[in-house]
């Protein structure tokens, strides 16, 4: 059963990314995941329970593919954000910068609306937030940035400024504004020399 369940969340993450929540009706869930009502029912007590689900899952995606595999890697710091980016934007490439982010787009959606979905969500940004701040400060003590920095609102505004280029993006369905997004952030950290 567990593995039907893990089924069909994965499914409808990928129609709730290309869709969005609000625009996803039961009827989609059932004919992309091929069950019928009464099994849906059986694993979820409702739209929002497989949101929540659904939820879960793309945070625990985004956390093994930007924290584990990059962020929390012992690597220099410089390196750490180099590959952060590089990872992003391929994930954009997949899709030609059709889709945006996954959880920036229910964060968008949803916040507003239910605070369950907010708080999960919120929870995702503030961990990546603290973690490029850890970053930034090794990069402090590295000497590579400036001893003054705020290194909390520096991670801020590079999160922000990623999301943003994702939206611009996704709105303008062209992967080459993230790649320009990207290229900015990388020579504000002088990423290209090394």
């Amino acid at each position: 059963m567990a593995s039907k369940v893990n089924d069909i969340i994965c499914t409808v993450s990928t129609l709730f990314h290309t869709k969005g929540y609000e625009n996803t009706k039961l009827s989609d869930i059932l004919a992309e995941t091929g069950i019928g009502k009464g099994q849906f029912y059986h694993y979820f007590k409702s739209k929002r329970d497989l949101g929540q689900a659904v939820i879960d899952h793309v945070i625990s995606e985004m956390e093994e593919c930007l924290f584990i595999n990059i962020l929390d890697q012992p690597e220099p710091p410089k390196m750490k954000i180099k590959k952060m980016l590089e990872k992003i934007l391929t994930l954009q490439l997949e899709h030609e910068g059709k889709r945006g982010c996954p959880i920036g787009n229910l964060a968008i959606e949803l916040s507003e609306h239910d605070p369950i979905f907010r708080e999960k969500l919120a929870c995702f940004f503030e961990q990546w937030e603290e973690k490029v701040q850890q970053i930034l400060v090794e990069m402090q003590q590295d000497g590579e940035l400036p001893p003054e920095l705020n290194t909390a609102k520096k991670a801020r505004s590079m999160i922000a400024t990623i999301e943003g280029g994702l939206l611009l993006m996704k709105n303008k369905q062209d992967v080459e504004v993230f790649k320009d997004i990207i290229e900015m952030i990388q020579y504000d950290y002088h990423l290209n020399n090394k």
